[in-house]
C-alpha cells in the first residue's frame, strides 16, 4: 500500500512538474524573506554585537524584553499601533464592503467599469507619492484645502503640525488608496452567487435593499469573516491587513510622519526601525518583534476561537 501509494505521488510529481516550476520562484521568496530571517530571533536573547554574530554574543535572556517593558517610548508606539488599527478595523474594513455592494447594484456596465478603473488606480501609486500629495494638498498657507478654508472666512488649519489631525489623515489617505483595490475580494464573491436567487426574491417582491440584506451579504459573509480573522491577526503589526491596505502600513506611516506629529504616528514597526537600523540596537528591536508576533498569534487564535464559537466552525 505504502509503494502504491509513493508511485502515485512520484507519478502526480511526473505529470505535474511544469506546474511545480513555476512555484519555485515564490517558494524561493518565501524561504528567503520569511523562514531565512526566522533565525535572527536569537538576537532577542542575547547582547548582539554584529562583529561578533549569533554565535558569540552574550546571552541575557529576557533583559531586552524587560527594557522595552520599562520604557514609556515603547507603550506609545504601543497605544498608536493598536488605536490606528482598531480605528481602520471598525472605520476602513467596512469601505470596501459597503464599495462593493454598491457597484454591483450599478445597471451601466460602462460606468461600473469607469468606477473601478478609477478606484483601483491609487493603489499603485507609492505611498511616497501619496504622502508628497497630501502634504501639497494640505500644506498650511498654500494648500488647496487651507486655500478653500481662507477663502471661506475660516482660519488656516496645520494639519501636519497638530498631532490631533494625523489619525484622520492616515485613515483618509488608507481609503482613498486601498478601497477599490480591497473590493476585488468582495465582487468576486457577489459574482459567484447564483443569480436565480435574486430572480426568485425578485418573483416573491423583494425590494433591492432586500435583496442585499437576504442574498447578497450572506453571499459575501464567508469572505469578509475571513479577511476579518486575518486583519485581526495584524492588529499589532503595522502591515496592514490580509488584502493589502486595510490599515496604514510601515511605508505609510512613515511617510506622513514627522517629528510634529510622532506622538500619535510612531507605532511599534517605526519604534523597532528607529532602535534597531537608526540606533544599532538590533537586539533590542528583535525583542520588539518577537512580542508583536506572538500577540499576533494571541489575536489570531482568539479571533478564530470565537468564530468557531460563532459560526460552529473555525477558519483553520
Amino acid at each position: 500500500m505504502k509503494q502504491q501509494r509513493a508511485g502515485g505521488f512520484l507519478r502526480t510529481l511526473s505529470q505535474q512538474k511544469v506546474l511545480l516550476l513555476f512555484l519555485l520562484p515564490a517558494m524561493g521568496l518565501v524561504l528567503v524573506f520569511n523562514y531565512i530571517p526566522m533565525f535572527g530571533l536569537v538576537m532577542a536573547f542575547q547582547d548582539y554585537k554584529i562583529l561578533e554574530g549569533y554565535f558569540h554574543s552574550d546571552f541575557v535572556g529576557l533583559a531586552n524584553f524587560k527594557e522595552f517593558f520599562a520604557s514609556p517610548d515603547f507603550y506609545q508606539a504601543l497605544r498608536n499601533t493598536i488605536a490606528i488599527n482598531l480605528i481602520c478595523l471598525v472605520v476602513v474594513f467596512p469601505m470596501p464592503i459597503i464599495f462593493s455592494v454598491l457597484l454591483n447594484e450599478l445597471v451601466s456596465a460602462k460606468l461600473k467599469k469607469t468606477i473601478q478603473t478609477i478606484t483601483y488606480l491609487p493603489y499603485f501609486i507609492s505611498w511616497v507619492v501619496v504622502g508628497g500629495l497630501f502634504y501639497k494638498l494640505l500644506e498650511s498657507k498654500s494648500g488647496v484645502v487651507n486655500v478653500l478654508l481662507h477663502s471661506l472666512g475660516m482660519e488656516d488649519i496645520p494639519f501636519f503640525r497638530e498631532a490631533q489631525y494625523f489619525w484622520p489623515i492616515i485613515i483618509f489617505a488608507t481609503i482613498w488608496k486601498g478601497i477599490g483595490w480591497n473590493s476585488i475580494l468582495y465582487l468576486s464573491a457577489i459574482n459567484s452567487i447564483d443569480p436565480h436567487l435574486y430572480e426568485a426574491a425578485e418573483v416573491d417582491g423583494a425590494n433591492r435593499f432586500q435583496r442585499i440584506w437576504n442574498i447578497t451579504l450572506p453571499g459575501i459573509a464567508g469572505t469578509a469573516v475571513f479577511l476579518f480573522v486575518l486583519t485581526v491577526g495584524s492588529l499589532m503589526n503595522g502591515s496592514g491587513g490580509a488584502s493589502g491596505s486595510l490599515a496604514p502600513n510601515f511605508e505609510a506611516l512613515w511617510n506622513f510622519r514627522n517629528a510634529l506629529v510622532a506622538g500619535k504616528s510612531d507605532v511599534l514597526d517605526i519604534y523597532a526601525y528607529q532602535q534597531g537600523v537608526q540606533g544599532a540596537q538590533y537586539a533590542y528591536a528583535a525583542a520588539i518583534g518577537v512580542f508583536q508576533s506572538l500577540m499576533s498569534l494571541v489575536l489570531l487564535f482568539s479571533c478564530n476561537f470565537l468564530i468557531k464559537k460563532w459560526r460552529g466552525e473555525a477558519l483553520f
